[in-house]
């Protein structure tokens, strides 16, 4: 558990200090920047840290389930908007 806290607090600082310096207005919008970024890291993190624990290799997870979706993307190659 205190690994996990620590992975959130410096993700969370990483993500304020990147969009503080990348912003040249100084203004509270980068906040609203802050918290999807945040949230995708730790949820990548945790993917990371938590799935091979059971077992469960994250890049052949994540090679299945890209060879899965890709036939839809032929499918709708022939679909058209008028």
């Amino acid at each position: 558990m205190l690994k996990i806290f620590i992975f959130v607090t410096i993700t969370f600082t990483v993500c304020f200090l990147l969009l503080n310096l990348i912003k040249t207005k100084k203004k509270h919008e980068s906040l609203k920047y802050l918290v999807p970024i945040s949230l995708t890291l730790i949820i990548f993190g945790i993917i990371f840290i938590v799935l091979p624990r059971f077992g469960i290799n994250p890049f052949n997870l994540i090679q299945t389930l890209i060879s899965k979706i890709i036939p839809f993307f032929t499918m709708l190659r022939g679909i058209t908007i008028n």
